[in-house]
């Protein structure tokens, strides 16, 4: 049987945001707690800054004011 991966977003999260819990949760079945350990970096420099020089966090890379901003969609 083939694994059925649900990909689970926010809808306003920058597309560049990584944590290590987009790697643990993959194939996590449905109804399991989502771990992680809330580190978080940028896909576009490899660090827990962004291009703007602001840090990387769940709730700083929401905003559509920074100008490294990408739309997940």
């Amino acid at each position: 049987m083939p694994l059925e991966l649900h990909v689970l977003n926010h809808p306003d999260r920058c597309r560049c945001l990584l944590s290590k819990g987009l790697y643990i949760n993959a194939g996590l079945e449905p109804g399991k707690e989502a771990t992680g350990d809330g580190n978080y970096w940028c896909g576009k420099t490899q660090t827990i800054f962004g291009p703007d020089r602001n840090l990387c966090d769940g709730e700083f890379c929401l905003d559509h004011s920074r100008t490294c901003y990408e739309a997940p969609f």
